[in-house]
């Protein structure tokens, strides 16, 4: 089993996941968007910011792979997508699925639905005082962690045989979480 984080270099996330889980494969802008990368993963990682030009270069490389991405999860594959850190509108349009994030910078009180294996994701953080980068204003798919401003700060969005994950979350996802995530038959990307 491996997972991927998408990213313009190795850095912390990556020591986590392998510290965590299991093998952590970092996928830089380049690869990703050139047309013979192939790679097989049980999860795929895009930290916060991937839709700021200021941190990161990675989101013409998603729009690049956008039909790369759907196959993924049609065929069963697992993303985990947080927030873009940034206000402008169509970060999200290289996923199969409509989204709208509202980009601002908060701690928020959560209501969580503990009957999704993916709310682990903040076991262990304070949900009464939880930060996070934005939330969803549109998505499709089942909100696990809703802010008391009632719009979701965690969603699962079912792809196919796949999972999408939307997370505006400005914590690393746990370690239980990251266990869960990297289970299962690796899938091409």
């Amino acid at each position: 089993m491996t997972v991927a984080v998408f990213w313009d270099s190795k850095m912390t996330f990556h020591r986590l996941v392998e510290d965590s889980a299991c093998p952590c494969e970092a996928v830089t802008p380049l690869l990703l968007s050139a047309p013979f990368y192939r790679g097989q993963y049980t999860g795929v990682i895009i930290p916060t910011g991937f839709g700021n030009t200021s941190y990161s270069k990675l989101l013409p490389a998603l729009r690049a792979c956008s039909g790369r991405i759907e196959r993924y999860l049609e065929n069963g594959g697992k993303l985990l997508v947080f927030g873009a850190a940034d206000a402008s509108p169509n970060r999200y349009d290289w996923l199969p699925v409509e989204v709208e994030y509202h980009f601002e910078f908060g701690a928020h009180s959560l209501t969580v639905d503990t009957s999704s294996p993916w709310s682990s994701l903040i076991d262990g953080y304070d949900i009464t005082n939880f930060a996070s980068d934005g939330w969803f204003e549109k998505y499709e798919g089942k909100p696990i962690a809703t802010a008391e401003n009632g719009f979701p700060v965690l969603i699962e969005c079912p792809v196919g045989k796949g999972t999408l994950l939307l997370a505006s979350t400005h914590e690393y996802p746990s370690c239980a979480f990251l266990k869960k995530f990297s289970e299962g038959d690796a899938v091409s990307f």
